[in-house]
């Protein structure tokens, strides 16, 4: 059984190249650059990848998304505050404890400008901890958003892809299909209380209360 309600809308998306970077983001991009290495295209892309995660974060409702901290280094890597329902291990009653936010560990290689990619690859849930989810693994907590992803997938994608996935807008709960499910004990439990998902219907660019983000 999968799940395919309410997937973010992008066409918000289509003056994320108009925001001006705030004076906080601009600095943090420009710390980043310091640092960045690989050869100029690869730099390139970078700065880019990492300038439009700092536009989404500015366009999303307040509290929606805070890039915390920014690496360029070899790969670009992100530390992301993100304001988004997550399931976390039921109790002993069945009740499903429901944290308001993610801390997420981005990592977005170069190898994703030559091939697809496991959707495994890019995303580490640090907090919170015991995440119930078919689509997150016990171990490390990897977050999976699909067997393999596109090629040069840009990272504005990934992270409207897991704030669905976390939501569970999009996800995948049939414990025996290899696209999505690392946690099977968690799929069955979602397939017996599939009532209570989606955790939200609210789209990444609109605010609780209905309002549009920037």
């Amino acid at each position: 059984m999968k799940i395919t309600k309410l997937e973010t809308p992008r066409a918000g998306l289509q003056s994320l190249g108009q925001v001006a970077l705030s004076a906080r983001n601009r600095n943090l991009l420009g710390e980043a650059m310091k640092t960045a290495g690989g050869d100029a295209p690869w730099r390139a892309r970078k700065q880019a990848e990492a300038r439009d995660l700092l536009r989404l974060s500015q366009m999303a409702p307040p509290g929606r998304l805070h890039v915390e901290r920014i690496d360029l280094g070899q790969h670009l890597r992100a530390v992301l505050f993100m304001r988004v329902p997550v399931p976390c291990r039921p109790d002993a009653s069945n009740q499903l404890p429901v944290a308001d936010f993610a801390v997420l560990g981005l990592t977005y290689p170069r190898e994703v400008l030559q091939k697809r990619l496991s959707g495994m690859a890019f995303f580490q849930i640090l907090e919170p901890h015991g995440v119930w989810h078919a689509n997150v693994g016990e171990i490390g907590q990897p977050l999976c958003l699909g067997a393999h992803l596109p090629v040069g997938i840009p990272v504005v994608e990934l992270v409207l892809s897991a704030y669905g996935a976390l939501s569970m807008q999009t996800v995948m709960i049939n414990e025996f299909d290899p696209a999505g499910v690392v946690n099977r004990n968690a799929a069955r439990w979602w397939q017996q209380n599939i009532q209570k998902a989606p955790l939200s219907k609210t789209p990444f660019l609109v605010s609780e209360n209905g309002a549009p983000g920037k």
